[in-house]
């Protein structure tokens, strides 16, 4: 017997995940009307949305800073322009498409190879921005789990015991990382370059760059949800643990599977506050930086217009 291809069972694992979060999303929000949630809406000012639009932006930043550190690593001399430039608009596509590592990489070796940085150095430096972002999501991620109230486990229907030893595996693995750097100098073979661990100072400089990517987007959210009195320690065990059910489901933007989890994880925010923060979150984190990605694109289309010969008649 055939077996499926694995893209039709990824595709498959993907929707009924997505139907899961929809049935999730109608369950907790049916009963919340438009009017509501404009009104949560309507309870931001224009400093909290000018402190919201700073730090997603600083966020990309920073996530641009990183990976030129790791193209000079890689032996690459992008100018940082271009280099911080290239990194924001693969970031804010590979968000929106989903697949970030797969996407994001195709779309950084593309704009990169423009000023001179190989396949290699590309991939190199998707791996290392990926690792960068999962040091910072484990360890906050464990130190959820493992200082997360019993009654946020049983909201799930998960065993206590299982998510508290999760935790512990997923705050000891960037330890577990940072010693490889130190100890491991062996090097292995990536695309026809030979390439090693980081350094311990780099793999600390990458721990340091994903915790605060982490701490950044979740802030944002946080601010964006009116008049609710929770801590933000205590919202970030939501956040982070619904980021990663997104991340993993292969959903483009983990969209639906996000707002389900957060949901199901955050009872005890006032719905229209929450699907405000929700809605909030997508356009300041994603469509923000998509809409300025899209204009950088068109703009540099239309220089390398300009600037080509022309055509031999």
């Amino acid at each position: 017997m055939t077996r499926p291809p694995k893209a039709l069972i990824n595709a498959a694992i993907s929707g009924l995940l997505l139907a899961a979060a929809a049935y999730v999303l109608w369950r907790e929000l049916h009963h919340t009307s438009t009017a509501e949630i404009a009104a949560a809406a309507r309870a931001w000012s224009p400093g909290r949305l000018a402190v919201a639009a700073a730090l997603s932006l600083a966020g990309y930043l920073l996530l641009g800073i990183n990976e030129q550190i790791a193209l000079r690593w890689s032996g690459s001399n992008i100018g940082w322009i271009p280099g911080v430039g290239g990194s924001f608009v693969s970031h804010a596509l590979a968000n929106n498409l989903g697949m970030t590592i797969f996407v994001g990489g195709a779309i950084r070796a593309g704009v990169y190879a423009r000023h001179g940085v190989t396949v290699a150095q590309s991939a190199v430096v998707t791996v290392y921005g990926a690792m960068s972002f999962g040091l910072g999501l484990a360890a906050l991620s464990g130190l959820s789990f493992l200082l997360a109230p019993a009654a946020a486990f049983q909201t799930l229907g998960a065993p206590v015991g299982l998510m508290r030893v999760t935790g512990a595996l997923l705050a000891a693995a960037p330890l577990a990382y940072l010693a490889a750097c130190a100890l491991i100098r062996r090097q292995v073979t990536l695309l026809g370059q030979q390439v090693a661990l980081p350094p311990l100072w780099l793999g600390l400089v990458q721990f340091g760059f994903g915790l605060g990517d982490v701490v950044l987007s979740a802030a944002l959210m946080w601010l964006l949800i009116p008049g609710h009195g929770l801590g933000f320690a205590t919202f970030s065990g939501g956040y982070l643990t619904a980021m990663s059910a997104g991340l993993f489901s292969g959903v483009p933007g983990g969209l639906g599977v996000f707002e389900g989890a957060l949901v199901a994880l955050l009872p005890q925010l006032p719905r229209p506050a929450l699907a405000a923060g929700m809605l909030g979150y997508r356009l300041f984190y994603y469509l923000l930086p998509l809409g300025i990605s899209a204009v950088a694109l068109a703009g540099d289309a239309l220089m390398a217009r300009r600037q080509a010969p022309p055509a031999a008649s």
